[in-house]
């Protein structure tokens, strides 16, 4: 990496130390980028990244590299194997996970569970101390207080797939759940089991499943409390495990009789014959498709079975010494981590059955659960020496970006389908539920409504533009392929007979989009990506920027350029946008300026705009044209005077980097949307922020756009969707208009 750097560095005139310090607005000091430069060792991420843009470089380019490096770190610090023998440890491959931080303590006594919330900011975790707690894994932490009410261990804790519970279920015979964000409980305890309880949620989250020492499995309604139909039962003693099918259609329990039982918790009938092959009690686990169900015991054997038939797929898998007592699989479903007496935990290849890389050894007493981060980089476990620790994967065990992006899709759809189906939606607005959008299988980068509002164009890193009906959710039509690379921007002509897409292939291609047909050849002149396009409000031009520092105009019917390329940004010019007349277009780049140009010269209209200090990102006009807002790194929104190149008010901080902004169409709103995976609704005239921050995005959020008559705005971004959100109209600019929701309506 440091060589791909030091080129940067020459390809940007080698500028000083200080020079990129005051660059980055001296969000680095120069001696912190002399370090990066010279690479003597791994510097983080995010101080690459500053230096990458300070260089006028793509952070994105350098990404693969410091991830290959940081895997290397991992690997050269790996400890010696236990017994010692150098010559064989430097022949071992490099290790499967390296600790990550101190271990986490505050429980007195054993550690019986641990989960992630389903955002992975949170960890929970439950023990012998009759306590559950809440950490922030990213420093390590407690949030907030312990959790307390069970009068005897805490043998599990569980979050609701939508992260707004957490279960948790004690040797006291009672399930509590509990307001992970204020840490009270919600509700009175789930009473009916006696002894331990075990407890697992429904993946649509309208189910909880419960089961204890009576030998029964529960099923209760977690908004009511109230248990759903009978207990179901057959185990002939305790039933220590319980989880459910990624699909939810059955429902797996295990038990001390050594056997495991197979349910549809809809029904509450026995599928099957039980599965049997253990001796003693039984943990389980299902695979992220379903295809698989892994099982695991005191007899220190990990099964895995078919649970379509019952039958068993392959050999047991052995390698634990003693008894296993937890089992979960990668969220990729490439990998399965195993916990037991032995105090380590083990990963094994499920298609091969072999263990994959080296035993994770740090606990000192049995591990008895583990869990998997749901980006699933990071593992923990949690044991009987008291403490939590955290693996980092070793980069070539992460699943591909792809393959996230799609078993995201896949729940995201599940989800949406079973709660439409047991559930009315909230509509305390009386505004219509929006349906979720079929996703692209990687980041969305950018969309735009078709000026009639039938037509919602996105487009991404698969290398295409697709169109979809918002009001249903459907993909109309095949993708619009041709480009060999990310497709960056999407527009379309203000009549709406073409769309215009640009792309790192260094071209600019048209489609009429009644026929997803390309119109015509590509446009070619820019020799490099180009990062936005934008049509003029009467349709006679196409603007467009690039990473070669230049804004082009073309004519969209010969696909000629117009005039000579405009130069003055000093790098990659990010955006573009006509004002609403046409008189003007305004452009953004990675060096800080905002630039305003008579389109029909080429001229640039008065100084650059200079108050942002690092690389702007977005840009868009106010429909009546009197205010450019423009939004970027430095976390900032700031709003200006085209006439004047004068700013207006006070910037809107958003304190994270700003990826997309846009107005309403009757201009009372701003949505702006950023890197730490929100959207925002800002007040235009007051700049005041209106409601919290809307989620539901993993990862960064890329791109927003209104529809044309208001009611609803899209966002998309890097977890491969793109997202409609109902906009309340009742209010005005004096700041009553509200979103409907602070949650996100499409999945």
């Amino acid at each position: 990496m440091r060589d791909q750097l030091g080129h940067a560095h020459l390809h940007s005139g080698a500028p000083s130390f200080r020079e990129i310090e005051r660059r980055t607005g001296k969000a680095l000091s120069h001696t912190t980028a002399r370090a990066v430069l010279r690479c003597e060792k791994l510097p983080r991420w995010g101080q690459v990244e500053l230096v990458a843009e300070a260089l006028e470089a793509d952070p994105e380019d350098f990404k693969p590299l410091w991830v290959t490096a940081r895997a290397a770190a991992l690997a050269r610090s790996s400890p010696p194997r236990p017994d010692g023998d150098s010559a064989r440890t430097h022949h071992q491959p490099p290790a499967s996970a390296q600790q990550v931080g101190e271990p986490l303590t505050g429980h007195q006594g054993f550690v019986y569970a641990v989960a992630f919330h389903p955002d992975g900011h949170l960890l929970a975790t439950g023990g012998y101390d009759g306590t559950a707690r809440l950490w922030d894994r990213r420093i390590g932490q407690q949030v907030g207080g312990a959790l307390t009410g069970h009068p005897a261990g805490v043998g599990v804790v569980a979050f609701h797939p939508d992260g707004h519970l957490l279960a948790t279920a004690g040797d006291d015979g009672t399930v509590r759940l509990w307001d992970p964000g204020t840490g009270q409980q919600v509700g009175a305890p789930l009473t009916g089991h006696h002894g331990f309880v075990t407890v697992t949620f429904h993946p649509d989250g309208h189910l909880l499943a419960t089961a204890g020492d009576d030998g029964t499995v529960r099923l209760w309604g977690p908004d009511t409390g109230q248990q759903v139909g009978a207990p179901l039962t057959g185990h002939q003693g305790r039933v220590g495990a319980i989880a459910l099918h990624p699909d939810g259609h059955l429902l797996a329990a295990g038990g001390d009789d050594g056997t495991v039982q197979l349910w549809d918790p809809g029904t509450g009938q026995q599928v099957g014959a039980p599965l049997t092959g253990h001796h003693g009690f039984v943990t389980v686990t299902f695979h992220p498709d379903g295809h698989l169900l892994a099982t695991a015991g005191s007899d220190g054997a990990i099964r895995l079975w078919d649970p379509a038939t019952g039958q068993p797929v392959g050999d047991p898998l052995i390698g634990h010494q003693g008894r296993v007592f937890a089992v979960a699989f990668h969220p990729g479903g490439h990998l399965l981590a195993t916990a037991g007496e032995d105090g380590t935990a083990r990963l094994w290849d499920p298609g091969t059955g072999r263990p994959v890389g080296d035993l994770l050894a740090g606990h000192a007493a049995g591990v008895g659960a583990l869990a998997f981060h749901p980006d699933g980089h990071l593992l923990a476990t949690a044991g009987d020496d008291g403490t939590v620790r955290l693996w980092a994967l070793a980069a070539e065990l992460w699943p591909s970006r792809e393959f996230l992006y799609e078993r995201i899709r896949r729940l995201q759809d599940r989800l949406e389908k079973s709660r439409a189906r047991n559930q009315p939606p909230a509509n305390p607005q009386g505004i219509q539920r929006v349906p979720a959008l079929l996703q692209h299988p990687s980041s969305v980068r950018a969309l735009a409504f078709h000026p009639g509002g039938h037509l919602l164009a996105t487009a991404g890193d698969d290398g295409t533009a697709r169109l979809w009906d918002p009001s249903t959710g459907r993909q109309v039509g095949d993708p619009l392929t041709g480009h060999q690379g990310h497709v960056r921007a999407v527009a379309f002509h203000p009549d709406g007979r073409l769309i215009a897409t640009t792309s790192d292939d260094s071209t600019v291609r048209l489609w009429d989009p009644s026929t997803g047909r390309q119109v015509g050849e590509p446009l070619t002149g820019h020799t490099g990506r180009v990062y936005a396009v934008a049509f003029h409000p009467d349709g006679r031009l196409i603007a467009t920027t690039g990473a070669d520092s230049t804004v082009r105009l073309w004519n969209p019917d010969t696909g000629q350029q117009a005039l000579q390329p405009f130069t003055g940004h000093t790098g990659r010019v990010r955006g573009v946008a006509f004002h609403p007349d046409g008189h003007l277009l305004a452009t953004i780049g990675s060096d800080g300026t905002v630039r305003l140009w008579n389109p029909d010269t080429g001229e640039q209209t008065g100084e650059p705009l200079t108050s942002h200090w690092l690389a702007v990102y977005a840009i868009a006009f106010h429909p009546d044209g009197h205010l450019l807002a423009t939004a970027g790194a430095d976390g900032t929104v700031r709003l200006w005077n085209p006439d004047t190149g004068e700013q207006t008010g006070e910037p809107l901080t958003a304190y994270h980097p700003v990826n997309g902004v846009a107005f309403h169409p009757d201009g009372h709103l701003i949505a702006t949307t950023g890197e730490d995976g929100t959207v925002r609704l800002w007040n235009a005239a007051t700049g005041q922020p209106i409601g919290g921050s809307l989620t539901g995005h993993r990862g960064r959020v890329l791109a927003v756009a209104f529809h044309p008559d208001g009611r609803l705005f899209a966002t998309a971004g890097d977890d491969g969707t793109a997202r409609l959100w109902p906009t309340e109209t009742q209010g005005s600019a004096s700041g009553s208009s509200s979103p409907a929701g602070s949650q996100h309506l499409a999945q």
